[in-house]
């Protein structure tokens, strides 16, 4: 199977909602921060009350759609932003700034 890099998959998320008449203008930029939100508390609502993994899973993929939605939404490169931000993480200790927990 073919690889898909984020961008790819950022200019389908936003045909798609272009296509359903979901918004991408600055106007709606904390609308769709608090959709992102919603769909992870959905995701965690659906852990908790033992639902199947699938519909976890769902909720998630969901919540990635809208990432994905908002980062096109502001003009950013996906790819370049989360490849820049995995090599920073690497570079860090083991449990980076974590006192309790982990």
């Amino acid at each position: 199977m073919e690889s898909v890099g984020l961008n790819q998959k950022m200019a389908e998320v936003r045909a798609l909602t272009d296509a359903k008449g979901f918004s991408s203008d600055h106007d709606r930029i904390w609308e769709m921060l608090t959709l992102i939100h919603s769909e992870v508390s959905e995701a965690a609502d659906a852990y908790k009350k033992g639902r199947p993994m699938e519909d976890v899973g769902e909720e998630l993929i969901d919540t990635i759609i809208r990432i994905l939605h908002l980062l096109s939404a502001l003009g950013l490169d996906a790819e370049a932003l989360f490849q820049a931000k995995m090599a920073k993480n690497w570079e860090r200790p083991p449990k980076y700034n974590t006192v309790r927990g982990g």
